[in-house]
């Protein structure tokens, strides 16, 4: 895919992926208003081209800080 031309819709799919990471394809087509499966179908372009490269998750080092205090 070296033409990828990134759409709006486009962009507000990449944004809720990288705010909320893996998310139900309900859950995504509500966040950028779109219905599911062209909303599905424009996340599987944008990883295939490159523009999601993965998924994270993020730990709350606080609460784990906050188990140890108690032992």
């Amino acid at each position: 895919m070296k033409n990828f031309t990134l759409e709006t819709v486009d962009i507000r799919i990449l944004s809720a992926v990288q705010q909320h990471g893996q998310i139900s394809k309900s859950k995504l087509s509500e966040l950028v208003n779109l219905s599911p499966t062209p909303c599905w179908i424009r996340l599987d372009k944008l990883k295939k081209a490159g523009f999601v490269t993965g998924y994270r998750g993020e730990i709350a080092i606080n609460k784990i800080l906050d188990l140890t205090k108690v032992i």
